[in-house]
């Protein structure tokens, strides 16, 4: 039974827990440590819930004594993660007192640091032209208004010093020191400045034709799911328990949780790509490394992991294919130039993830079966190509021709995701009428088709016997053709049709290459985060 199926079991057994820990008023948390400013004698998990919950003004409230005791709490805070991550200390954590105007000044210098690059303009109208966001949508202006100043202390690898509040009380302030200083002791066994441009150099190596590995976000799902894991242990110490031995807990508060702040008004006009990575690393990462925890104990969830990151989302969304070490070959379109007769050039390119294909799903109407059908993933990527004689200096959709590959565990599910993108294609056109395909008899036709002609030019969907679903968008049929047999023989052994020199990271995931959009999802992160221990103390 996995962490995640053992949900209903966590239920009950948490309700069980929760009034035992409340009747316990004159006994020491058992198991609780000791050194933990939260550790105290008779608090339910519902006591430090509501604790959790009280409101703040926006008045300085931090007194001289409220100061000297919030820096102490860095230490205990500090012993209470190593041990808890059986990382060892390197150094004292730096920390300091910032005001409001601080915060401010440093979220707004990060967001001045190349915000919207050229490679991201590229891959934002990939996007678009693949359905993740609306044509008309403005994503710059959209992360701009969402980005707000932070709620809660941080730590900055750059100058490795954990800032402290002096508006927030410091019981406010210790359970998210507790995710903070686990980045501490995170930056200071493994440098995480190197460790994430590692992934960059393995999508590089990816790139010119390696095995894709480590990808960034995989890796950032790794330092969020273990900051949360540790939280939420630091909140569970008063009452005697973790997430080791109380694995199932996490469902009783995660859930309700990021389901809360999915539905906030922050997210609420936000398409579903930006909710889905924008939680991604918190919510699935805490999953992550419960799975990894259960099975292979606190040296493999924490030590092993930096030392054997996860790949990418499939790994994390999928935490068995990560211990079970499973291979999955890469989905790689070919350089296409000669079949196209160099009428095109090649606009972006990347890969469609399992996070992504789940955000897809949900996005066009199938919510109920998008954890089912992404599950089958089995891999995917996507070129869009311009013609090189279009004079649009800020090209759109329009300007844009996609090929688009996937492949899935088995016949049912290719057959599923081909239907399901064949009838999406009504929504994200302003026109979509269904054609006929050709006549096709023998073995060399696809086991479904279907043809729409857009305002863009035809869609064509084909799923094939090998479980791959093939797309098309703004080629001509004849084209189309001849780029799905080129395709299918490059997959098969036939002609490779040259090597493209193609990036293969996920294109929701290179939505974190924006500073904007990390500050986005770090502001989701600690509401997640806060939301998680207000719900289980209801």
């Amino acid at each position: 039974m996995t962490f995640r199926r053992r949900v209903f079991a966590a239920i009950c057994l948490f309700g069980i827990l929760l009034p035992a820990f409340g009747q316990q008023p004159n006994a020491p948390s058992q198991g609780a440590n000791q050194d933990s400013p939260a550790a105290s004698q008779g608090q339910s998990l519902g006591d430090v819930a509501r604790k959790l919950r009280k409101d703040t003004t926006t008045e300085v409230r931090m007194t001289d004594a409220d100061t000297k005791k919030l820096f102490e709490s860095v230490d205990k805070i500090f012993n209470f993660a190593a041990e808890d991550t059986g990382m060892p200390k390197r150094s004292v954590v730096k920390r300091r007192l910032v005001g409001k105007a601080d915060v401010e000044k440093f979220a707004s210098g990060r967001l001045a640091k190349e915000e919207f690059t050229q490679r991201f303009a590229e891959g934002e109208l990939s996007m678009k032209k693949l359905g993740f966001l609306p044509r008309d949508f403005n994503l710059r202006e959209f992360l701009v208004k969402s980005t707000g100043q932070s709620v809660a202390g941080y730590y900055d690898e750059e100058t490795k010093t954990i800032s402290l509040l002096n508006w927030v009380p410091p019981d406010r302030q210790e359970p998210i020191l507790a995710h903070e200083l686990t980045h501490a002791l995170q930056d200071q066994n493994y440098d995480l400045k190197k460790w994430m441009k590692a992934a960059t150099r393995s999508s590089d190596d990816a790139a010119k034709g390696g095995e894709a590995d480590d990808s960034a976000t995989a890796r950032k799902a790794v330092v969020e799911g273990q900051a949360m894991v540790v939280y939420v242990d630091y909140v569970l110490a008063p009452v005697g328990r973790n997430l080791s031995d109380t694995p199932g807990l996490i469902y009783q508060m995660e859930e309700p949780a990021v389901k809360a702040v999915a539905d906030s008004q922050m997210l609420h006009d936000a398409p579903m790509i930006l909710r889905e990575t924008g939680t991604f690393a918190y919510n699935e990462g805490l999953i992550f490394e419960g799975e990894v925890l259960h099975k292979g104990g606190k040296k493999m969830a924490f030590a092993g992991v930096f030392a054997r990151p996860p790949r990418n989302s499939h790994e994390v969304l999928q935490p068995e294919a990560y211990i079970n070490g499973e291979k999955l070959p890469p989905v790689r379109i070919p350089d296409m130039h000669q079949v196209l007769n160099n009428q095109y050039d090649v606009y972006d390119s990347g890969g469609v993830g399992q996070l992504d294909v789940r955000a897809l799903l949900k996005q066009y109407g199938e919510r109920k079966n998008a954890d089912d059908l992404s599950a089958a993933w089995q891999g995917g990527a996507y070129v869009t190509y311009r013609h090189p004689n279009k004079d649009a200096v800020t090209p759109t959709t329009s300007d844009l021709a996609l090929l688009y590959i996937s492949r899935w565990k088995s016949p049912q599910a290719a057959e599923r995701f081909a239907h399901f993108y064949a009838s999406a294609v009504a929504q994200r056109y302003r026109s979509a009428a269904p054609q006929a395909g050709p006549a096709c008899a023998g073995s060399n036709c696809p086991v479904f088709s279907a043809q729409i002609t857009t305002e863009e030019g035809p869609v064509i969907v084909e799923h094939w016997s090998d479980n791959s679903v093939v797309v098309s968008e703004s080629f001509d049929a004849a084209t189309a053709a001849k780029l799905s047999s080129a395709v299918r023989d490059s997959t098969t052994g036939g002609a490779q049709a040259g090597n493209l020199r193609q990036n293969e990271q996920e294109i929701g995931l290179r939505l974190y290459e924006i500073p904007a959009f990390r500050e986005f999802q770090a502001l989701i992160g600690q509401r997640i985060a806060q939301e998680m221990i207000a719900t289980a103390g209801r």
